[in-house]
């Protein structure tokens, strides 16, 4: 791929336009979730979000249209709006609790697969602080031993997490700049990731840990380019290990050479999964199984419908449940075959995933779609990132269920979006055929 051509950096009032719009954002990210002091904090981060989404939305499209923008004034921004939003606390999600509960009972000699945060046998760990914010506080814990040797090493202390967690997130931006630049693309558009609110809020203010994921991934599609293929599947194993389903991500990094990428994506985790649960066994997969089960069913898109379609027939659920994962593995099968640069192929995989998500779908869950959207933008994923947070609004909701028209707002649009996009490409390839004379 050919570079683009570096326009010249704009000169006369123009060159105010990028940090007047940056300024306006941190004054946004200082008035924080006080935009709306009375409020549910679901209900004022939807005040706060939306009008910084049309600042972002307004600079990206400044500097998409400006290729060679400095990274200086992008990446600066990037750390103010972060150490801004680290100002409040975490009033979206109480995960990172459980972060660093999981790390102090490590730490302890104890495990967190073996014991949930109310067992008497880590009572004497438990503080006034951290440990009464920890959510499911009866069930054991969730996250794989990637995650775990993260947490091994992370302090007792939320604001420092969440500290770490934005340093990985600067870490991504300066990959993806990087892997920008070797693919001919304009470093700048980095800014879809890098002042995108939805972002800030997840890795700064939550603290969520697709923060450390992203950097292994990003790093594995660089080591992809490099023809570095060991590397590829030790960065792969270890995202896998941390949240499990980058371990998808196969389909777009095992060619040419998937036996070698096979063998770390599996070693990795395997070996340890093997290390956490020699001495406590099946007691490894903490609280995992349980997870599929309809008490955890949140912001469902296509089992939903597909339960609808189904409904008065026994095990609807499991029938939906069956064909979702059907699906899933269907079109990673065609992903696989139709091959291709991994940065070309991760949107459609990591948007499988998302759309075909059998159990709960949180905002976070989609941190993972934003970097291969600065490469190539698409209007249904842009769609879907901007509309999943409005099923935080469940949690203002009295009965703490999530209002009707939320669904249907999020994953309406990008299926039509979708399928628009896969009728014009099948114009497009129409329109180049040949009539035989």
């Amino acid at each position: 791929m050919s570079p683009e051509v570096a326009e010249p950096e704009p000169s006369g009032p123009s060159r105010w336009v990028l940090p007047a719009l940056g300024l306006l954002s941190c004054i946004l990210y200082a008035v924080g979730f006080d935009i709306a002091p009375d409020a549910h904090p679901s209900v004022a981060y939807m005040a706060l979000v939306y009008p910084l989404a049309a600042v972002f939305a307004a600079a990206t499209l400044w500097i998409w249209k400006r290729p060679g923008t400095r990274l200086g004034w992008i990446v600066g921004f990037a750390i103010v709006f972060r150490l801004l939003a680290l100002g409040d606390p975490p009033s979206l999600s109480s995960d990172i609790h459980r972060y660093a509960w999981d790390g102090r009972v490590q730490r302890s000699g104890l495990s967190p697969y073996a014991h949930a945060p109310g067992a008497p046998e880590v009572a004497a760990l438990a503080d006034a602080t951290i440990h009464p914010r920890i959510n499911r506080p009866t069930a054991r814990t969730i996250y794989p031993p990637g995650a775990q040797l993260l947490y091994r090493l992370l302090p007792y202390d939320i604001d420092v997490i969440r500290g770490v967690m934005i340093a990985f997130d600067l870490l991504s931006i300066l990959l993806i700049a990087r892997l920008l630049a070797m693919l001919g693309l304009d470093p700048g558009r980095v800014v879809l990731y890098a002042w995108c609110p939805f972002v800030v809020y997840e890795v700064a203010n939550n603290g969520h840990l697709e923060a450390a994921m992203l950097p292994l991934l990003i790093g594995a599609v660089i080591a992809w380019h490099r023809g570095h293929r060991r590397l590829i599947g030790a960065l792969l194993g270890f995202a896998a290990a941390m949240k499990l389903y980058p371990a998808l991500a196969f389909v777009a990094l095992g060619k040419p050479d998937p036996r070698r990428v096979l063998i770390g994506l599996i070693a990795v985790p395997a070996g340890l999964y093997l290390i956490y649960g020699w001495a406590i066994g099946a007691q490894v997969f903490g609280f995992l199984p349980d997870y599929l089960r309809s008490a955890e069913d949140h912001n469902i898109g296509l089992r939903a419908a597909l339960e609808g379609l189904l409904f008065g027939l026994p095990h609807a659920r499991e029938v939906a449940f069956g064909l979702c994962n059907l699906l899933l593995l269907g079109g990673a099968a065609v992903l696989w075959r139709r091959g291709g640069r991994p940065e070309d192929l991760l949107p459609a995989a990591i948007g499988l995933y998302l759309l075909t998500l059998p159990t709960a779908l949180h905002p976070w869950y989609a941190l993972w779609l934003v970097p291969w959207l600065c490469i190539r933008p698409r209007a249904a994923w842009l769609w879907l990132l901007a509309a999943l947070p409005l099923s935080y609004l469940k949690y203002a909701t009295a009965d703490g269920v999530m209002p009707a028209w939320v669904r249907p707002l999020e994953f309406v649009p990008t299926f039509a979006l979708l399928a628009w996009a896969a009728w014009g490409g099948r114009l497009k390839l129409s329109s180049r055929t040949e009539v035989p004379a």
